[in-house]
């Protein structure tokens, strides 16, 4: 029996597809594509306005146990295709194996990549003309793949229509769903079909700048119930992110209006110096509601940090700023950026070299030092084992639905995963960095200026947990109160890592950037840590952003705030995230004189939560009571539900303003 037979058998088309033609890879996995798209199972519709709808084609037939990825190209779940069949387990291990893969000093990311399509670009000009494009070009491997892609699309899209009409939809859906993603958008109501057809080919990642790409379709027309079942749509598929601003119009209205109580997308708000003020209420109106929604983006910073980083871009490809997954920095629909490429958990190198080195280490600098060396050293590892999944996955795994979908590579007939892309950078993750801070201060203070101890007690009664000496750590300077000996220490160590991620740069080209972004991850990136000095027990979670440690911050938000600014954040270019929590009822007065004072001092973005403590401690209590319960964590909004305890108590835990 031939391979791609088994595959069938056993019901498993996107493998089928792999398997069925000797030929290179942007021809097997675009035929992979097209086998699933015809095969497996689509979502029910819904009775709403917009289809495709639900969970994703690519997440919903879960009787297949090898599916598409956005990001990884493909998912497996390993035991399921076992139990069906050995021999066609251990022919897909096989061909993913082909990628190196990379894991051990990783928070979070380990070659994911975050994508926005060229969504303006398929509304204007429709498919067909990408169509046209690809027909234009030389005979080859490209062409033929690429051509096999949009016959997998027409597949898919065929049987969308031929759902809605079972399903006796309405005539203005099918009508509309006829004519794009194929054709131009006449109106916004095809815009929006076109675009969430899209989002579902891709895979639900990212929706892109909607006040942007829907505007030139836009006639006054009232799309709050469109853009919540949009939303709908992108949070049952546990989606990422949305960009707003910087030129504010009714779509920014409407989209501030309808993320009102939501979970996803993760809108970003693109804030500008004279941002009018209806934006700053249609913020906090949204943001009363406890979604964490949107967050806050300082524009000018941003675009002034990009020009000097890379001045090769140009400003109209600039004014494509985006932000994708959690909060990654990208150009919409003509980037390639790894995010979350891979992570550094710093308090984990911090934590080892301590307890092997602090003895050895007369002076505070001398201990720096050796910590510093040591950070780059684990870096350079980290970003060559990165560097060979990159180059090996460019080779063997392309993602061919953005290979179609982002600028330029169709032009330059070169894979997304390849180089393809007009624009390709990295983000690496840095976990604990605030943990460290403070403890660093801790030992500079203690063992170096005052000498209450020397190393060998200092790490004893750290590890015993003995209470007078963690009194006189919570005594020595803590980040988050305006200290300037406690941020000058996290300036340094800030500069430290990133040049570590400077000695590398990205396959096939591009720089690595750093990003404060632990999402959920700084839970199990403590679990395996001893004691530190900052004043976490071993294996407690670590900081979840470049804000103070839950407690540490008692002077107020403008002390906080303060200290997070003067730590060098225009080189966290993937974006440095920074949590606060601001009572529901200040929040109306504060929120637009404490960003803009915040950003005008050099901040690069806020997230601000306003759900009390007596919120979630009742939902701790009665969960049944709060199933929409949103809570901001680390880059994105989450169900309160859906958290581990541990998250839970430090969403609780953090400092209420």
């Amino acid at each position: 029996m031939h391979t791609f037979e088994l595959f069938n058998l056993i019901g498993e088309p996107f493998a089928a597809g792999l398997f069925e033609l000797d030929a290179s890879p942007i021809i097997r996995y675009s035929n992979a594509l097209k086998r699933y798209w015809e095969r497996a199972k689509i979502p029910d519709y819904d009775g709403g306005l917009l289809y495709p709808c639900g969970v994703c084609a690519f997440n919903f037939d879960e009787s297949i146990a090898f599916r598409p990825h956005y990001a990884n190209t493909y998912q497996l779940n390993h035991k399921a295709l076992k139990e069906k069949s050995e021999k066609a387990y251990d022919t897909v291990v096989k061909e993913i194996s082909l990628v190196k893969t990379f894991s051990g000093h990783t928070v979070g990311g380990m070659g994911w990549t975050h994508s926005f399509p060229n969504y303006a670009r398929v509304l204007k000009e429709g498919l067909n003309e990408y169509k046209k494009r690809i027909d234009a070009l030389p005979s080859g491997d490209f062409k033929e793949g690429m051509l096999i892609l949009l016959d997998g699309i027409d597949a898919f899209h065929a049987r969308c229509l031929s759902n809605l009409k079972k399903h006796n939809a309405p005539d203005k859906l099918i009508q509309a769903l006829e004519n794009v993603p194929y054709n131009p958008a006449k109106n916004i109501y095809e815009a929006l079909i076109g675009l969430n057809f899209i989002y579902y080919v891709d895979g639900c990642d990212d929706i892109g700048p909607l006040d942007k790409i829907l505007l030139p379709y836009y006639e006054g027309e009232d799309i709050v119930e469109l853009l919540k079942e949009l939303f709908r749509h992108v949070d049952e598929n546990d989606g990422w992110s949305g960009t707003l601003g910087p030129d504010y119009n009714d779509i920014t209205r409407m989209c501030l209006q309808a993320i009102h109580n939501g979970r996803r997308p993760n809108l970003q708000l693109l804030v500008k110096d004279d941002m009018p003020d209806w934006v700053w209420e249609e913020s906090a109106a949204s943001l009363s509601t406890s979604c964490g929604q949107p967050s806050l983006y300082n524009y000018q910073r941003y675009m002034q940090k990009l020009k000097s980083l890379m001045p090769e871009i140009s400003e109209s490809d600039l004014s494509h700023l985006a932000f994708g997954g959690c909060t990654e920095t990208m150009l919409e629909g003509m980037s390639n950026v790894g995010s979350d490429d891979a992570g550094i958990n710093v308090a984990l190198i911090f934590s080892e070299y301590m307890r092997a080195h602090l003895k050895d280490s007369d002076t505070y600098e001398k201990f720096f030092d050796g910590l510093s060396f040591e950070i780059k050293k684990t870096v350079a590892d980290v970003l060559d084992l990165l560097n060979e999944y990159r180059r090996t996955r460019a080779l063997y795994r392309p993602a061919v639905v953005r290979t179609l979908l982002v600028d330029d590579c169709i032009d330059s007939k070169t894979e997304f995963n390849a180089g393809g892309a007009r624009w390709m950078w990295s983000v690496i993750n840095m976990a604990g960095t605030i943990n460290v801070i403070d403890s660093l201060n801790a030992i500079k203070s203690l063992v170096y200026e005052q000498r209450k101890y020397s190393a060998d007690e200092f790490l004893k009664l750290l590890d015993e947990r003995d209470s007078v000496f963690l009194t006189q750590c919570k005594k020595c300077p803590t980040y988050g109160n305006d200290n300037d000996i406690a941020d000058n220490i996290g300036k340094e160590l800030i500069d430290v890592l990133t040049d570590a991620l400077a000695q590398r740069e990205c396959y096939p080209r591009g720089k690595f950037y750093p990003v404060s972004n632990q999402f959920t991850t700084y839970v199990n990136a403590g679990r395996h840590i001893a004691a530190t000095p900052d004043g976490r027990c071993s294996g407690a979670p670590l900081c979840d952003s470049l804000g103070a440690i839950h407690g540490n911050d008692t002077k107020g938000p403008t002390a906080l705030l303060n200290s997070v600014s003067k730590l060098p954040l225009e080189n966290i270019i993937g974006t440095p995230i920074t949590n606060i929590r601001i009572s529901r009822e200040h929040l109306t007065k504060t929120l637009k004189p404490l960003v803009t004072a915040f950003f005008e001092k050099g901040g690069m973005q806020l997230q601000v939560s306003c759900l009390s403590r007596e919120e979630m401690l009742d939902a701790l209590e009665h969960p049944e009571d709060h199933k929409s319960l949103v809570v901001r964590v680390g880059g994105f909004s989450e169900y309160f539900n859906r958290l581990s305890p541990e998250l839970k108590q430090t969403i609780i835990d953090r400092t209420e303003h």
